[in-house]
């Protein structure tokens, strides 16, 4: 059992001429379990330990923002993944643009992170050496009730990435639906690649308030990478992802999600996940949150991991207070 008490410190100057400082401190203290199974709380020695994972210069100039130094943002393959206590973090210069209508450009230079995901969370290491990644996406939602994104990711002498994703949502008074697909061509410089095909529906009920989801991803090739994050496919669990399937792996996702606020419940949402590889892995997750005001929530996910001599089960229960 690992217990862990955690803090994030954010503070960010006013704008002066469209120019702002921000940074943010997150700390995890605690008792580290060695040899312990499921999302770790610590540091890469199971220690406590504290980082400025936020530390950037952000100007703001008509429909551009640029951010200079350690921040947070979310793309399919680099993400803040907040799993833990600590989430992932980036060094990078980063430009977001929204002058096209209905279009977002994003662009970034990373060259180190920190987090969760990382090889050592307690400190920023290098992405690809000093080459660092670059990042180029683009989201148009021009086309109604429908969002398009493509993104383009390169790490020089090491792998390029492209990802290309459609989601459809619409609602009547009854029903909530949405499709999604998507696309992954994960190019190593070795030769090898891996190709990542996915589809996701879902379809939900305003009066009682359930929501049901099946995805489906399978791979071409090498087993799929998330690289710097949680990653992007439909059928990612709470601990296996698309990545643990394998080279050539299948996996079919199922969720059913329930907004307690229909029986009054305000602020209580319940998941459960069923996520079954072709393998016959499973991973089964059931989840509760509960949002008590705009200050103070909390969030219990307990996940049960059949696979071999790998299977473990996992509680993670989290009381969060904003202030």
């Amino acid at each position: 059992t690992e217990f862990a008490v955690g803090l994030k410190l954010h503070v960010e100057t006013a704008p002066y001429y469209g120019v702002q400082a921000g940074a943010t401190l997150f700390t995890s203290y605690g008792n580290g379990e060695e040899d312990f199974e499921g999302v770790p709380f610590f540091d890469e020695n199971n220690d406590n330990y504290g980082i400025i994972g936020e530390a950037y210069l952000k100007g703001t100039f008509s429909d551009t923002t640029l951010v200079l130094g350690r921040q947070s943002f979310d793309t399919p393959f680099a993400d803040s993944d907040d799993i833990g206590m600590v989430p992932n973090t980036f060094e990078a210069l980063t430009l977001v643009n929204k002058d096209l209508q209905d279009t977002t450009i994003f662009f970034a230079q990373v060259q180190k992170w920190s987090g969760v995901d990382s090889d050592v969370p307690s400190k920023f290491t290098e992405v690809n050496g000093n080459k660092g990644m670059q990042i180029l996406g683009i989201s148009y939602e021009g086309v109604s009730k429908t969002t398009l994104s493509g993104w383009f990711y390169n790490l020089s002498d090491e792998v390029k990435i492209s990802y290309l994703e459609a989601n459809y949502e619409d609602e009547t008074d009854r029903f909530t639906y949405s499709v999604a697909m998507q696309y992954a061509f994960q190019d190593y410089d070795s030769g090898e690649s891996s190709t990542v095909y996915g589809v996701a529906a879902s379809l939900g009920v305003k009066k009682v308030g359930i929501t049901t989801t099946i995805a489906y991803n399978t791979v071409d090739g090498i087993a799929a990478d998330n690289f710097f994050g949680g990653g992007p496919f439909f059928t990612n669990a709470e601990h296996n992802t698309l990545r643990e399937a394998g080279p050539d792996g299948d996996i079919i996702l199922y969720t059913l999600e329930w907004d307690a606020s229909v029986i009054g419940a305000e602020g209580v949402n319940v998941v459960a996940n069923i996520d079954m590889h072709q393998d016959d892995s499973r991973e089964y997750d059931l989840g509760m949150e509960y949002a008590y005001s705009d200050t103070v929530n909390f969030s219990a996910v307990f996940s049960d991991v059949e696979k071999d001599e790998d299977a473990f089960q996992n509680l993670r229960i989290f009381a969060n207070y904003s202030f």
